[in-house]
């Protein structure tokens, strides 16, 4: 016979083995789970401890290190507030969360004859009469001999709350402190990203826009600088409408543009930025050079511009920016955007970008 056999008539049926007994680690992973099909567990209360992620599969799940008080009910409840109880460990305090000790007999019911309250966090104490006398937040009928659990800030850290149809995703998430914030934010929306401290180095959107079709203005694209430039002077290359986050940001915004001309007048040297009619930078008198080799047509560098706007906005009121091409001159031959640099497509067989980068920063 096994000496498996041996023990088993050894102890025989529902026959205890001491703890103390039980070697450390005896009992597997395997022994526990010896189906494969896992190990599952009700809802687990752990007081002032740091869970593990190893959850898949719960309902609830409470991180609560506050204090805990049971009582036993000293005689039946019949559809009244007022308990009255026995057999009290800890200390009953006004704003515990009332629920039965053994969840599986759901022995609280509410004034619509629902048990839900036995469980759901909902009953609270309102006021202590004494330590074997309390008020709850509603009327309710508890059967005599229940043996109830009482929780001091229940819910008041984290609660991962898995209900029917997602409708419910728990209270609330708060973070060292007692702040509702984390250290890093994510704000929903395009481009939208919040960082850093709370009143500086914020980045509240970034907002771009490129351009690389190759094409042509023509006309009269005179930009007069001798004094403030007209917001509609030019042909408009490149447009952008953002709304403010902020009334207290500043906008930073970035432009590069590939303005070129097809025949040597100085065309296309100019290039200004506004915010709707608001002036905010130029850039003129964009220095032309000749492509050399078999073309001899005129081109600039690339035009920069950096600039900061900020004092003329408001949250919510959507600005346009935009960047507008011209000449200093009151030439009317054509302004050439993003075509290869100067020469014909017909010989590069591809465009370059012209862009705007708009950052709106605390």
């Amino acid at each position: 016979m096994s000496n498996a056999r041996n023990l088993a008539n050894l102890l025989g049926t529902g026959s205890t083995i001491a703890t103390a007994k039980i070697a450390d680690d005896a009992i597997t992973a395997a022994k526990i789970d010896d189906d494969g099909t896992g190990f599952t567990f009700g809802d687990i209360s752990v007081a002032g401890a740091v869970v593990g992620d190893s959850f898949t599969q719960f309902d609830k799940l409470k991180l609560d290190g506050s204090s805990v008080a049971t009582v036993t009910v000293n005689s039946a409840v019949s559809a009244s507030a007022t308990v009255v109880v026995d057999g009290v460990s800890g200390t009953i305090a006004v704003g515990m969360v009332v629920n039965v000790s053994d969840t599986t007999v759901r022995s609280i019911s509410d004034a619509s004859s629902e048990t839900a309250v036995s469980v759901d966090d909902t009953l609270t104490i309102t006021a202590v009469a004494s330590q074997t006398s309390f008020t709850v937040s509603e009327a309710v009928s508890i059967a005599d001999n229940v043996v109830l659990i009482l929780r001091a800030d229940e819910n008041s850290k984290m609660v991962l709350d898995a209900s029917a149809a997602s409708t419910d995703v728990g209270e609330e998430i708060l973070f060292e402190d007692a702040t509702g914030d984390g250290s890093t934010l994510l704000n929903s929306g395009e481009g939208h990203a919040i960082s850093g401290s709370s009143d500086q180095g914020q980045v509240l959107q970034i907002q771009s826009v490129i351009d690389n079709v190759d094409r042509t203005f023509s006309g009269n694209q005179q930009i007069v600088y001798a004094s403030l430039p007209a917001s509609t002077a030019g042909f408009t290359s490149m447009t952008k409408t953002v709304t403010p986050i902020s009334s207290r940001s500043k906008f930073y915004i970035f432009v590069k543009s590939h303005q070129n001309e097809n025949t040597n007048t100085n065309n296309g040297d100019v290039t200004t930025l506004f915010a709707d009619t608001n002036f905010i930078a130029y850039s003129g008198g964009a220095l032309f050079v000749y492509s050399g080799g078999t073309m001899s047509t005129p081109q600039t560098n690339p035009i920069n511009i950096q600039a900061v706007y900020f004092g003329k906005h408001q949250a919510g009121v959507a600005i346009e920016f935009h960047v507008q091409a011209g000449s200093s001159g009151t030439n009317t031959g054509a302004v050439r955007l993003n075509n290869g640099g100067g020469l014909p497509t017909g010989v590069t067989g591809f465009a370059v970008s012209s862009s705007m980068i708009i950052m709106e920063v605390l």
